[in-house]
């Protein structure tokens, strides 16, 4: 009697070829640890700015405050979006996992940057047409505390021993959400700047209007970076495709396979650099799926490529009467 076919559950086969849920975001990331620490910090650096600028009546150090409140908020959704997307990576409730959590608060970020800087101009414009008594002395010193506290969160939003845009840094180079966070703390690093020239200025020669002028500027330059992380960030959700160098490299591995054609190749982002594929090709050979995805694993953090093979008939054709 032929021996009875194993159960689905005891098949070996199907056990080799499960693989991992998380598309590369199931492990806590450095990034997760410094947006925290920073929202700390911004947190509290912020409630003293928005005292002080009230009190000393500075346009530009009231704008720095109010800046670095929706800046903690920003943060802290950086830092609420590296947990969640940890915490849901194994849902499969999320059919491509858990990583575009973080893209879509760096979305939501860029948003509330460009918002908060719309009403910088407006408040800048308003004190040019009625101008308010400074306190620039007192104001200064606060300004350059908030100076301070600006550089050493940008440095450590960067990492200590690491650059933001270091090729070989893949958390930092493909990370949208740490590079919102990071835009955040820049600009609040250009309004802060912005309030210290302001303020001399008025201390020195009594240009009052020269407060709310720069801080117009340096609104300026904050609207031009909210915009470029919007565009960065929509074509992430919106599934644009991935960069050419990784195309090239899929398209250069699946071909390496014997003689193949590439009928169809879809690369995008899943996640902080984290990627998937999906592929149509003809197999002039005998290559199988499964050889065709071994041969995508160079390609760093690329996770669960699908393979859809069909065979060349004239070829099979020609192999059966050889």
């Amino acid at each position: 009697m032929p021996k009875p076919a194993p159960h689905p559950s005891e098949c070996q086969t199907a056990d080799q070829l499960q693989h991992p849920h998380d598309f590369g975001q199931g492990a806590k990331r450095k990034a997760e640890q410094r947006a925290t620490l920073v929202t700390l910090l911004t947190l509290v650096t912020m409630l003293v700015e928005v005292v002080a600028g009230m009190i000393t009546g500075s346009m530009a150090l009231l704008a720095d405050g109010i800046h670095m409140a929706g800046h903690a908020m920003a943060l802290g959704l950086a830092a609420l979006a590296y947990y969640l997307s940890r915490k849901h990576a194994h849902d499969r409730r999320l059919s491509l996992g858990s990583g575009k959590i973080a893209d879509l608060a760096a979305y939501t970020s860029a948003l509330l940057l460009g918002v908060s800087t719309l009403w910088l101009v407006y408040e800048s414009i308003h004190r040019l047409l009625a101008p308010a008594e400074l306190m620039p002395q007192e104001a200064m010193i606060v300004a350059v505390i908030g100076l301070a506290v600006n550089l050493i969160s940008a440095w450590l939003l960067a990492g200590k021993h690491e650059h933001v845009h270091s090729q070989g840094d893949e958390e930092h180079h493909h990370d949208s959400n740490l590079s919102a966070a990071l835009v955040h703390v820049l600009a609040d690093a250009l309004t802060s700047v912005a309030a210290i020239v302001g303020l001399a200025a008025a201390w020195l020669w009594g240009w009052n209007w020269l407060d709310p002028v720069i801080a117009l500027m340096a609104a300026m330059v904050i609207l031009r970076w909210s915009w470029g992380l919007l565009r960065q960030t929509s074509s992430v959700l919106l599934d644009r495709e991935g960069p050419d160098e990784i195309r090239r490299s899929a398209r250069k591995l699946l071909q390496k396979e014997g003689d193949t054609d590439i009928v169809d190749l879809h690369i995008w982002s899943v996640g902080q650099g984290s990627w998937t594929l999906v592929a149509a090709v003809v197999a002039h050979g005998t290559t199988t799926p499964q050889q065709y995805r071994s041969s995508l694993r160079s390609i760093k953090n690329l996770h669960h490529p699908i393979i859809e093979v069909s065979y060349c008939r004239q070829c099979a054709k020609a192999r059966e009467e050889g």
